[in-house]
């Protein structure tokens, strides 16, 4: 007879809860600053890439935007739960899991940064 330990989904749940309470935090913080005094939205740009690179205006797909704003961390916290719950041995998947994430992150930042500037160069273009 063989014993199978039951799975432990605690840490995808925290993650995940985790992911919701700092994304949100994020959130707030990004808007203050793209939708605030300066209107500066590098902040977004980094802590929210890919809402930006669908929509760098905010304006066209704004729900898109959001809802991509609202999914990322919550995301990024689960794919991170369950590395850490297949990871028996040591927390070395964790850490490459989190090493491919910090990369996409870092390549989307990038997307998210030449949408934007393209944006700002096309709404300029015509005073040059």
């Amino acid at each position: 007879m063989s014993e199978e330990r039951p799975d432990n989904y605690l840490p995808i749940l925290i993650g995940g809860i985790v992911g919701v309470v700092g994304g949100f935090c994020l959130l707030v913080f990004a808007f203050l600053t793209a939708f605030g005094i300066c209107s500066d939205t590098s902040v977004a740009e980094v802590l929210f890439p890919f809402s930006l690179a669908a929509d760098p205006t905010l304006n066209d797909l704004a729900l898109v935007a959001l809802l991509l704003a609202l999914v990322q961390y919550p995301i990024y916290g689960v794919i991170l739960g369950v590395a850490w719950l297949k990871d028996r041995v040591g927390k070395s998947r964790v850490m490459a899991c989190a090493l491919v994430l910090l990369v996409g992150h870092g390549i989307a930042v990038g997307l998210a940064k030449h949408r934007v500037n393209a944006m700002w160069e096309k709404r300029f273009s015509h005073i040059r």
